[in-house]
């Protein structure tokens, strides 16, 4: 899958699996160098103390190498000599060589402490060989790790500063002077953790394992179009190895975006991981309702993005309305059951009333907490930054704040739709009529107060913003709730030339727009994959299939060739002015640099139920 022949390299993904919280990648300016690190800490690599480069040695001198992976390991190799790495899903990592060692140097990205110059091993906090062998070291924040030697020879070299600190730190495996192998075990665990020396399967079992572990996940999505399948298998693959096993603050799997940058867990980004699982919906359902175990039970609000070391502010859309009303029409009405309709209805009903009470355009937005007895006149909202929306920098939020927007109440009246969906399934029926009412009371309101005959526009102090920005048509989600008037012209100006479509999918911001860039900012010009993904499905809903296809093939196709990247400049130039776009930012934790699980299930959702 990705090597250095490979179409792919690892130097955009990273290397990883479900379950564990070490990855591996390719540095990005020292091509041919693989590292190891950690995300249950949350850092970047742009600003992490706990990296190790990693050697192939021979002899005890580092010698070149190039490298393959797959889904069972990683193979560093060079001649007839490698060394391999198997991470597993029980926080641990197997490491074992054949004619050749290994050595693991820990280095810092975080700028240089100038008192502790050159200090590379700042993380290191105390290391101590153990009674029974090998050696526990201890990370501070990064926890504790644990190399138990299986086979061949294992020691570290931790020289102490006089200054009250770890010059450097490195681990050396060296084969068997007999067998010329060796085979050894990284464990990382937490303070409070003891891990017992115990029973290790054989290193190609763990290989096999890990295949037939993503295998089994592979088969919870529908089949792609004819000629996305190789693309797909990368797609979920990215899927499969952010996914993250409950420990810390996290209570259940959940999916990361990043492992190595923005090592976060975004609220709505679990209903877009939901979409495209339609051979799995137990597990459909179960994405969708991740967010709801940290719900806050005075207010109803969900948290806008976990990590492992808790809740990150912030608050991102409601989507998951949109997401379940995708599934319920692509697979059936029935995949939810009862005890879970009953369940999971009065969260639902908390997360809507949390928008149209704290977010309420008659209350006052900045209202903190508006008293329990006064209620807002209409479920009209006003969202207090870019974020609640979905669209971080988007050219219709110019005005500023409180902005009236249409997208985010869209996405309210599906979540209420579906809120009165599983009223009926726990068979509240009134509940469920009530809630319906609702619903096609804000869609009225939607397309009475916000439509302005060629676009949908966000308002603020009642005064419609002036913009060129795509989030002015994502209201096609409403699909048939719509007229059809307002369809056929959404329709309309999506598919012109010159404006939106470009020639790999729809650009955020329009090519006539002053505003539009292609730059760090996220969507104000590039061609982003949710998106693409939302307005395709939007369409579909609508009945506008055939323009639906031409823009997730479009935004397909790029993925295909570029990789799984959330977003992309669609020129190297500005057709406006004709003026040469900047270069891409070299790697951050932004749209245009890694493959990210956003992207990767965003391209299941096109390639499997718009094209397919």
């Amino acid at each position: 899958m990705f090597g250095t022949y490979e179409k792919f390299t690892l130097v955009r993904a990273p290397y990883a699996r479900r379950g564990s919280v070490i990855y591996l990648y390719e540095d990005f300016e020292k091509h041919g160098l693989l590292r190891l690190g950690m995300q249950k800490s949350g850092d970047m690599i742009s600003g992490t103390d706990f990296l190790f480069d990693i050697a192939l040695t021979k002899n005890g001198a580092s010698v070149p190498y190039t490298y393959f992976a797959d889904a069972g390991s990683l193979r560093l190799t060079s001649g007839d000599a490698y060394v391999e790495f198997a991470i597993t899903d029980r926080q641990h990592v197997r490491i074992r060589g054949n004619g050749a060692g290994a050595r693991l140097t820990l280095i810092s990205t975080n700028p240089p402490i100038p008192e502790r110059t050159p200090g590379f091993a700042r993380a290191l906090r105390g290391i101590y060989s153990m009674p029974k062998g090998g050696a526990e070291a201890d990370f501070g924040k990064y926890g504790r790790v644990f190399i138990n030697a299986l086979a061949g020879a294992f020691h570290y070299d931790a020289p102490y500063n006089e200054n009250g600190y770890y010059n450097s730190l490195t681990y050396n495996f060296l084969p068997d002077v007999q067998t010329g192998r060796f085979d050894a075990a990284l464990h990382e665990y937490d303070d409070g953790e003891i891990y017992p020396y115990g029973h290790y399967e054989p290193f190609d079992q763990l290989v096999s394992d890990n295949r037939t572990d993503f295998e089994s996940f592979k088969r919870g999505y529908r089949s792609v179009a004819k000629g996305y399948e190789e693309t797909a298998n990368y797609a979920m693959w990215t899927v499969w190895s952010h996914r993250a096993a409950p420990r810390s603050f996290i209570k259940s799997p959940i999916i990361f975006f990043h492992h190595q940058w923005a090592v976060v867990a975004a609220s709505w980004q679990q209903s877009y991981n939901a979409m495209p699982m339609q051979n799995n919906l137990k597990e459909a359902w179960r994405l969708i309702c991740t967010m709801f175990e940290y719900q806050d039970e005075r207010t109803g609000r969900l948290p806008g993005m976990l990590a492992y070391t808790g809740v990150a502010a912030g608050l991102q859309p409601p989507f998951q309305g949109f997401a379940l009303e995708f599934l319920l029409r692509n697979v059936g009405e029935d995949i939810i059951p009862q005890e879970d309709c009953a369940r999971m209805f009065p969260k639902f009903a908390k997360w809507v009333n949390y928008w149209t009470t704290y977010r309420s355009a008659d209350l006052g937005a900045a209202a903190p907490r508006p008293q329990p007895a006064v209620q807002p006149s209409s479920d009209v909202t006003e969202i207090q930054s870019p974020h609640e929306a979905g669209w971080d920098d988007a050219s219709n939020f110019k005005d500023g704040f409180p902005a009236s927007d249409p997208n985010t109440m869209a996405f309210l009246v599906l979540l209420m739709e579906c809120t009165a969906r599983l009223a009926r399934g726990a068979g509240l029926r009134k509940e469920a009529t009530d809630w319906m009412d609702r619903a096609q009371k804000l869609t009225k309101i939607i397309i009475d107060d916000y439509w302005d005959g060629e676009k949908f526009v966000t308002k603020v102090k009642g005064k419609p913003v002036d913009a060129m920005s795509l989030a002015c048509y994502q209201p096609i989600i409403l699909g048939k709730r719509l007229p059809r008037k307002i369809i056929n012209k959404v329709a309309e100006r999506l598919m012109a030339p010159g404006e939106w479509l470009t020639e790999i999918g729809l650009a955020s911001e329009s090519m006539r727009s002053p505003l539009v860039t292609f730059g760090i900012s996220f969507v104000c010009g590039r061609v982003v994959a949710p998106q693409n993904m939302i307005i395709s499905v939007g369409l579909q809903a609508a009945g506008k299939q055939k323009e639906a296809e031409e823009i997730a093939r479009r935004y397909c196709d790029q993925v295909k060739k570029e990789g799984i990247i959330l977003g992309f400049a669609p020129y190297d130039h500005f057709p406006l002015t004709g003026e040469p776009a900047p270069d891409q930012p070299r790697p951050f934790a932004t749209d245009g640099w890694p493959w990210t699980s956003w992207c990767a299930n965003s391209f299941m959702t096109m390639a499997s139920s718009v094209l397919a």
